[in-house]
């Protein structure tokens, strides 16, 4: 019995093999020069089933086999670009040979060219939209040179200015690029793949989830792709060398204070003979997922990193316990002459069923050494002092940067969501400074000397590294427009060194050995290791009242924490604290603890293109902490509103205005009365009476755009009042 199933089984697989053995032949070639054509397709389709069909293409000499077919009726088709499409019906059982197939060249047509003005803007709502082709750049420049081109548009130092507002992100065909890195972003890509440039008001997550605008969005910066561009690999590698002959006398300029005993050089050649220029970008485009390297490696002062990129510690002094201290030692790019390496990679990706789950990675590196010197003459006229100052001086900066950044988005469902984003980076700085100066007038008289005599300078070296780390979940509670958003950030700054040596003149002094009046120095080394940690936690509620308008409710708690100690001592010119105890009158022990609850309600109206909100928080505040053991202790009550109100008379016509205020407490420092003298020519000292600075401030935009002529109007103005202002008294 299972020998006869067996059979039954190969007979039975074997059926169809034998009903599909037909085969057909056939040689396809140009009818003029009897060549065989290379690349033609032939398909045959069943005339008593059109869906089943089948087709080939010609090989070496034109020739051709579709094997495996049912003896049937058919229709063959030849095509091939430049010709004429050949059609016959055949008949198929067995081997069919077709012999010779000439394909007879189309008929030419007069090409039709029709030229049109490209359309340079469009506006839709708040979204202003250039078009790319309508700009004319070189053919290898990036997206920073084709963005410098549109108008409304500022590139400056690192720096994006769109409508009068700073660029926070980039996007590209909608997904974040280097995250906050724009600069990086804009070298990333090559301004021929743009289709359009998108300038657009970035709505916050929370109120992209919610629909309800909570006044914390910032302006972006989305590139629209060539379609054709979107998959593939493309980029650009350049490099340059030239040679500056010697026309300002090779290296430092002679400075006043260079044969003085206390000069130590510690600055080369301010600019090298030889100049050169590498740099480059590879992008990987497939489907969802998106990989983009660039490089850098220059001494011609190309700067392209962002505000992140130089850690700027001041000495490690004072230190500020105000909101957002975590990162107030990051500051923009400084001017001079820099050699710059850095490389940079991204990645965005889509993954599972409805791309319900986004990742988008960022690592950057860039290592520079910015180099200046400066001369500066100033005149003071009555009712001051009638002086003339005369300054002159040199600066080197080197500055290393690894910064990762990961972003994680996961849609669990359509009424639920998470997302993550961390922070990574790791600095080093290690400066250098000095300044020689000389101020003769009416001051130096009455002291009884021709002049006096300004002397500082400084050396150090600071390494810190950051982690921050932010969650967020946020549910839709069955009726739309009701969600509650819980969120919670951490975040920890830590510069374990922090070392300056530094020297400064305290007064003029006449030396009868050498009969000239030299500087009275004090030399200082300084070590401030810092820590700061900050928590945030966050939950949000939003209920419709009506179908147009929501109102909400938000909790918000914050605490900082900060130590710096910070150890000062006098020494010699070698800078040698060997057996030495940190002097009390310039070092400090800083600790604090800053912590805020905020709570208020909100409401927005929106409807078409036309937006209502505004939101009001009560906000207490408390410092707590220590400043050499001197006890701190004060509060702080504000109320704080936000509103917001966008008009669009139609797409093209549109109105937008910001009113709002904030606060800014005193650190305590600013509180404590006990004097800075770290620095003997500018002296400072807190003051315990400090209340916190309101500040109230407006912003107006209005855009109007004519896509017929491709003209874009654009008047911005802004205005802020503050009070009780936190400033010096010199």
């Amino acid at each position: 019995m299972k020998k006869i199933l067996s059979i039954l089984v190969v007979m039975l697989m074997a059926l169809p093999a034998m009903a599909q053995s037909s085969k057909i032949t056939a040689k396809v070639i140009d009818s003029e020069t009897k060549d065989g054509v290379i690349g033609a397709i032939v398909e045959v389709v069943s005339k008593s089933n059109a869906n089943y069909r089948k087709h080939a293409t010609t090989g070496v000499n034109g020739d051709v086999a579709i094997t495996s077919l049912v003896a049937d009726d058919y229709t063959m088709t030849v095509q091939f670009v430049g010709y004429t499409t050949y059609t016959k019906d055949i008949s198929v059982k067995g081997t069919t040979a077709l012999g010779t197939i000439e394909l007879v060249e189309g008929v030419a047509i007069e090409t039709v060219v029709k030229e049109v003005q490209a359309l340079r803007t469009s506006q839709n709502g708040d979204t202003v939209a250039y078009n790319a082709a309508a700009f004319k750049v070189a053919s290898d420049a990036d997206v920073e040179g084709l963005l410098k081109k549109m108008p409304g548009i500022t590139i400056s130092n690192g720096s994006v200015e769109a409508q009068g507002e700073q660029v926070k992100k980039i996007f590209v065909d909608g997904k974040e690029f280097f995250g906050e890195d724009v600069s990086t972003a804009l070298n990333s890509l090559p301004a021929q793949a743009v289709d359009r440039i998108e300038v657009f008001n970035k709505l916050s997550d929370n109120a992209e989830f919610s629909g309800m605008d909570d006044g914390e969005g910032y302006k972006a910066i989305n590139i629209v792709t060539h379609a054709n561009m979107r998959q593939g690999v493309f980029g650009k590698l350049y490099g340059g060398y030239g040679y500056q002959p010697n026309i300002d006398g090779g290296a430092s300029t002679d400075l006043a204070f260079e044969n003085k005993e206390t000069y130590k050089p510690q600055i080369g050649d301010v600019t090298s003979h030889h100049k050169y220029n590498l740099g480059g970008n590879i992008n990987v485009f497939q489907g969802n997922h998106r990989v983009s390297v660039i490089g850098l490696l220059n001494n011609v002062n190309q700067q392209n990193f962002s505000f992140e990129d130089i850690l700027g510690v001041n000495g490690g002094g004072g230190g500020g316990g105000h909101r957002g201290g975590v990162g107030q030692y990051m500051v923009r790019p400084q001017s001079g002459v820099a050699n710059v390496g850095s490389i940079g990679t991204q990645y965005s990706g889509t993954f599972g069923k409805d791309d319900k789950i986004k990742l988008n990675g960022s690592y950057f590196f860039n290592k520079t050494r910015t180099r200046n010197k400066s001369v500066i003459e100033k005149w003071y006229e009555a009712p001051s002092p009638e002086d003339n100052l005369i300054q002159e001086g040199e600066s080197e900066t080197k500055n290393y940067n690894h910064r990762f950044n990961l972003r994680f988005d996961w849609t669990i469902n359509k009424n639920m969501s998470l997302m993550s984003r961390t922070n990574l980076s790791f600095q080093g700085n290690d400066p250098y400074k000095q300044q020689y100066g000389e101020l003769s007038g009416e001051t130096a008289t009455e002291n009884n000397l021709p002049f006096e005599t300004l002397y500082s300078g400084s050396y150090g070296s600071s390494r810190a590294h950051r982690f921050s780390e932010f969650l967020q979940y946020r549910v839709k509670l069955g009726k739309p427009g009701r969600t509650i958003t819980v969120d919670g950030r951490y975040s920890i700054r830590n510069t374990p060194k922090s070392i300056t040596n530094s020297y400064s003149s305290l007064e003029t002094i006449f030396d009868p050995e050498t009969e000239t009046y030299i500087p009275e120095l004090r030399y200082l080394v300084s070590k401030a290791p810092q820590k700061e940690e900050g928590i945030r936690a966050n939950i949000t509620y939003t209920e419709p009242v009506s179908k147009n308008s929501q109102i909400s409710l938000q909790y918000r708690y914050d605490l900082e924490l900060q130590e710096i100690l910070k150890d000062s001592y006098v020494t010699g010119d070698k800078y040698d604290i060997t057996g030495l105890s940190p002097l009390p009158e310039i070092s400090r022990w800083t600790q604090n603890r800053s912590s805020e609850h905020r709570v208020g309600p909100g409401y927005r109206y929106a409807k078409d293109r036309n937006t209502f909100i505004a939101n009001v928080y009560y906000q207490y505040s408390e410092l707590d902490g220590y400043v050499n053991y001197e006890h701190v202790d004060k509060k702080f009550n504000h109320v704080t509103y936000f509103v917001m109100g966008n008009i669009a008379f139609n797409p093209q016509n549109t109105i937008r205005v910001f009113i709002n205020s904030y606060t800014r407490n005193p650190d305590i420092v600013n509180l404590q009365p006990i004097y800075d003298v770290s620095n003997a020519q500018y002296i400072t000292r807190g003051n315990g009476n400090l209340d916190a600075s309101y500040n109230h401030r407006i912003n107006f935009h209005y855009v109007r755009s004519n896509i017929e002529k491709g003209r874009t109007f654009m008047w911005m103005f802004s205005g802020q009042i503050t009070q009780d202002y936190i400033g010096q008294k010199i």
